[in-house]
């Protein structure tokens, strides 16, 4: 897998050239891992908008799988991303804190969402509502990574 952010001092150049200023990201930033984790992140928010309105309304949390599977799949999402890292620092355990809690929770009502949705696919396909949540997921997870990405640019001075 690539690195998604380890070197950063070959992405000179195109923020501040474009006129934009120096807050903007640079797309050599982007990688492959982190399009692919926005890509996901998207699809695991718009299964998980639907794991929210089935967990209010008729499911409770675990009926689609039982609780302790969930933990599981957190503790491998925060093991991936660790030995992702290859070192033992503490940005690194915080990032890879971070990833877990974060995809954890949207792992954890996706799955509750997808469930919902076997049950009862009316609801994504009525008005074509399942179209739109994926749009808005789409926007806020390629938010979320640029932003990401600016704290990133910000924190290194450049």
């Amino acid at each position: 897998m690539a690195n998604d952010d380890r070197d950063v001092s070959d992405s000179a150049g195109s923020s501040s050239e474009s006129g934009l200023g120096e807050a903007v990201p640079s797309t050599e930033r982007a990688s492959g891992y982190g399009v692919t984790l926005t890509l996901v992140g998207a699809v695991l928010l718009a299964f998980a908008y639907y794991g929210v309105v089935a967990v209010q309304g008729p499911r409770q949390l675990g009926s689609a799988i039982p609780e302790p599977f969930y933990g599981l799949a957190i503790a491998l999402l925060f093991v991936i991303e660790l030995l992702q890292r290859g070192t033992l620092s503490a940005v690194s355990l915080a990032r890879a804190l971070a990833l877990a809690a974060g995809y954890g929770t949207l792992f954890v009502l996706a799955v509750e969402g997808g469930a919902y949705l076997w049950e009862q696919p009316q609801v994504a396909l009525a008005n074509f509502a399942g179209v739109t949540v994926f749009a808005v997921s789409l926007v806020v997870a390629a938010l979320v990574y640029v932003g990401y990405l600016t704290v990133l640019e910000m924190g290194t001075g450049e």
